[in-house]
């Protein structure tokens, strides 16, 4: 390996996300200990001129205590490769403007866990230079006397292969995989599009599920091992008695591995994760039939056992010496099983077991999950029953970003990373409040949580104390020597690209096992890019998580200005759209309600001097169709493709249409569908029922479709005497 790089003072003084920015994106660099009043942005090659601007006035940022200066230029939005320029000679990082550019970095963020995946080889096909053979196949794992039952006793074996190695090391854990995976899944579930799109080469490429999806799989199909059959509780983590040492998995000395303990946490963790899972999972049941069903009956038997057990944290037993995820406080885990279990099944008594109201919404860590239940609150208000508290959710939410974005105005780094987020795994910290603060802005769409989010990413890429893209691979000063076995072991000279390092920590609780020494202590650049330092250069599946969720989210959600206004189409915010699905929904519905409400948009057509075909469809079955003179074959041709795009998405075709529109992607070419059969232009909409969801569609064809989506509103607020400015 490369020998150790140092920190601090011989970082640029100009920090920059190394990556780059899209056009409409908040762009800012930070100047340290700078003289300078103004900064150039010039072409990378050519160091042309092509922006100019006042820095801001200078502070000092306490995690640091560094004095620094902010250079914003968020004005250029045109795309090229940059740099920003000082004094007239000193120059920073190079790094570009276009649009969607973090596809690079978000696929290598995904594919760092197919390179950490065990019980499988790693074949040069798909792994390139770092193919390896397989390690810890798991076949024959013994049950430790601390997880021995009566059907299970001591010593019994069982088969528990597949799963990401957790982190540096070779041991698997329920507790960090549940937060890790669910991650990932909200990422797919609140961004489908986006990932339809990636072809990630990994050996399930093209099965006709998104290569994300497979990822996560091969850990789901891991943790489903980890549950009891006999009463659903579900081991705390399958590991050796001691870590393994700095070999590649292949080559370590075999030695016994263990279930270990089945613990309250694991159990919730567990119950959470599968009923995301099961909900992801029922659109592909033809390609894993029965998987979906069978994952919502694990969750809730987990369930079942945290209720029965409620209080069986977890401790290493004595002859167990490996990580411990001993969290002792679990109101929030009951919480985000309950809120999971909720949103999959509808049932009641589910939301109220989240206890709202005593729940604060928090940035999410593996010991502190009460945020992720939120967050997917959030995401599904508009198919909630009327059991839960639409406002309280919204609040939560909001009152959250507000405090992230108050702190990052404050920030003389502009990021929201406050001399306390300075933990283990710190650079996961910037990233888990940066998804927080997205949710924030896909509820209300305030401008400033997006500039904040933006930030956390920028922080992690190198606008930090250290000066280092904190991410393997990615950016000009990437970290080069991670707390990774494979990374050390492999005898390559670069590390398995895309894993983000933890960074700062003052703690340095390794300090005294490393051959260096760190540079610096300060909460901000307490950091050592060494292998030796698993407190702050290790790597972890949960931290990957918010990389892989925050790069797709500000890739899709930041507008690409050269791509949009050029319609006549109205500018819509996706939190309309949403307000819209969540207030009109209907308490019954029957063939009568969709006579009534078909001859509305014919009524409110007629008034308008149009002319349209609509179509009311429940549960497959067409219960009422009518053509306007001047519609055609095509009208009903345009109906079905909307209506099936419906039916897939769960919202109307025009969000589908804004979202995609909105991120500067084609609304005609959606990777992953075939556009014959699927349209992803507005005039379809949701028929949901209160407290059980979606039933049908109501659609509208013949006028451009932001129109066609306008009359299917204004019909639906008729027929349900809805008077909200929506």
């Amino acid at each position: 390996m490369l020998a150790a790089i140092g920190t601090g003072a011989q970082a640029a003084a100009i920090r920059v996300n190394q990556v780059g920015f899209a056009p409409q994106a908040a762009k800012q660099a930070v100047i340290t200990d700078n003289a300078a009043t103004n900064f150039e942005v010039v072409t990378a090659d050519t160091g042309k001129t092509v922006y100019t601007g006042k820095l801001s006035a200078p502070a000092v940022w306490k995690p640091s205590l560094e004095t620094a200066r902010l250079a914003d230029f968020s004005a250029l939005t045109a795309p090229g490769d940059y740099r920003i320029k000082l004094d007239g000679k000193t120059v920073s990082d190079r790094f570009t403007i276009r649009a969607w550019p973090y596809g690079d970095l978000n696929a290598a963020a995904i594919k760092a866990y197919y390179m950490n995946r065990a019980s499988i080889a790693l074949t040069p096909q798909y792994a390139g230079i770092y193919a390896r053979p397989a390690g810890h196949m798991d076949d024959k794992v013994l049950v430790h006397v601390s997880a021995a039952s009566q059907q299970r006793p001591e010593g019994s074996v069982i088969a528990s292969g597949k799963g990401w190695y957790d982190a540096g090391d070779y041991n698997k854990y329920i507790v960090n995989s549940g937060i890790s995976t669910y991650t990932l899944l909200a990422a797919l579930e609140h961004f489908p599009g986006y990932f339809a799109k990636q072809n990630l080469n990994i050996p399930e490429s093209g099965d006709g599920l998104p290569d994300l999806l497979n990822e996560a799989l091969w850990n789901l199909d891991w943790m489903l091992t980890m549950q009891d059959p006999q009463d659903g509780g579900v081991y705390h983590k399958l590991t050796n008695k001691s870590f393994d040492g700095m070999e590649m998995p292949d080559q370590v000395k075999a030695t016994p591995r263990y279930v270990v303990q089945k613990s309250t946490a694991a159990a919730l963790d567990f119950a959470a994760t599968m009923a995301t899972a099961s909900r992801v999972l029922k659109a592909y049941d033809q390609q894993r039939p029965g998987l979906s069903a069978r994952m919502l009956a694990a969750a809730e038997s987990a369930w079942n056992w945290a209720q029965a057990n409620p209080g069986a944290t977890f401790r290493n037993p004595a002859d167990i010496h490996t990580g411990e995820y001993g969290d002792q406080k679990l109101q929030d885990e009951f919480a985000w099983a309950a809120a999971e279990l909720y949103i999959s099944t509808g049932k009641d008594s589910y939301y109220r077991a989240i206890k709202a109201e005593q729940l604060p919404a928090t940035t999410p860590n593996w010991s502190d999950v009460g945020g992720l239940a939120w967050m997917s609150l959030a995401q599904h208000r508009a198919h909630l029953t009327p059991a839960a508290d639409q406002k309280l959710i919204a609040s939560r939410i909001d009152s959250l970003a507000a405090s992230l974005t108050a702190n990052w105005k404050d920030s003389a780094y502009r990021v929201p990373m406050q001399e306390q987020d300075f933990v283990w795994g710190s650079s996961a910290v910037a990233l888990n409040q940066s998804m927080m603060l997205l949710q924030g802005y896909r509820l209300n769409g305030k401008a400033d949580y997006l500039s904040a989010a933006q930030a956390g990413l920028d922080y992690v890429l190198g606008r930090n104390a250290t000066g280092y893209s904190f991410v393997t691979g990615i950016g000009a000063r990437p970290a080069l020597h991670p707390h990774h076995r494979p990374s050390e072991a492999d005898k390559i000279e670069a590390p398995v690209p895309g894993f983000l390092v933890g960074g700062p920590q003052p703690g340095r609780q390794d300090e005294k096992d490393c051959p260096v020494h760190y540079v610096n202590k300060l909460p901000a650049t307490a950091y050592l890019d060494h292998v030796c330092s698993y407190a702050s250069n290790e790597i972890a599946i949960n931290w990957n998580a918010p990389l892989v969720y925050v790069s797709a989210a500000l890739d899709q959600l930041t507008v690409n200005k050269t791509t949009t206004g050029a319609s006549m189409e109205p500018k819509f915010e996706l939190a309309t759209l949403a307000r819209q699905e969540e207030l009109l929904q209907f308490d019954s519905f029957s063939n009568d309600t969709a006579l009534a409400l078909g001859m509305k948009v014919i009524e409110l057509a007629r008034a308008a001097g149009k002319s349209v075909a609509v179509n009311v469809t429940q549960d497959g079955t067409m219960l009422f169709y009518h053509g306007m003179p001047g519609t055609n074959a095509d009208n009903a041709n345009w109906i079905r493709r909307k209506s099936n795009l419906v039916n897939r998405t769960g919202h109307s075709s025009f969000y589908t249409h804004t979202e995609v529109k909105n991120a500067g992607g084609d609304y005609d070419a959606l990777p992953g569908l075939d556009m014959r059969e699927f349209a992803a232009h507005g005039g379809a909409f949701p028929i949901i029922i209160k407290g059980k969801g979606r039933i049908g569609t109501l659609t509208v064809s013949g006028l451009p479709g932001w129109e066609d989506h306008a009359m299917a509103v204004a019909a639906l607020k008729a027929h349900l005497k809805i008077d909200a400015n929506i």
